[in-house]
């Protein structure tokens, strides 16, 4: 039957089955365009999405590298911490450094622990102490002080003849621990 129409009428019932296909699928789908843009729209979504899941698959594969690094520097943070004492373990310093001075033989005339200032990721913590000794008995005392695991820098150390018969010096000076301050830890120089 189709074989007895010219071919000009071929192409035209062609072409109005065609326009009615797409007459039809807009009537059954009447936001075509629309879906076509969210398709295009949700494929570009794809694209991104599909991008960060290969960046955290590169980041995945360094994973054993960031972990290496956390623990080396959780060792590093634990050093630090070994000899700089924190708040609590104050108390506990300034009692061994008037036993040191004891065991130095220092009569000890002042002891005045300062306040804590802060310094980056630490605190300085100043006792201000003056003594009458032997100069002999001064230099085990810096020496015993020196081996200390924590560290303790002693500065503005002034000596002087002393008036008592048996202690020929009287030495004032500045002995300065640090205390690790985990608030700041990281933060930067504060003011």
């Amino acid at each position: 039957m189709f074989d007895k129409i010219p071919f000009y009428g071929q192409v035209l019932i062609f072409l109005a089955m065609a326009v009615g296909i797409v007459g039809i699928a807009y009537a059954v789908y009447p936001n075509l365009g629309k879906m076509q843009d969210e398709i295009a729209q949700l494929e570009d979504e794809y694209a991104v999405k599909e991008a960060k899941i290969r960046e955290g698959q590169a980041i995945e594969q360094r994973l054993p590298e960031f972990e290496a690094e956390i623990a080396s520097l959780e060792q590093k943070l634990g050093d630090i911490q070994q000899i700089l004492p924190t708040d609590q373990e104050t108390g506990d310093l300034l009692a061994w450094i008037k036993n040191v001075g004891d065991q130095s033989n220092l009569d000890l005339k002042s002891f005045a622990p300062g306040a804590l200032r802060p310094v980056e990721f630490y605190k300085e913590f100043p006792i201000e102490m003056q003594v009458v000794t032997r100069y002999h008995d001064l230099g085990i005392f810096l020496d015993r002080v020196s081996k200390y695991s924590r560290i303790i820098n002693v500065d503005n150390l002034r000596v002087s003849q002393s008036r008592e018969r048996d202690k020929t010096i009287s030495a004032s000076f500045t002995a300065t621990t640090f205390v690790y301050d985990p608030d700041t830890a990281g933060q930067g120089v504060t003011p």
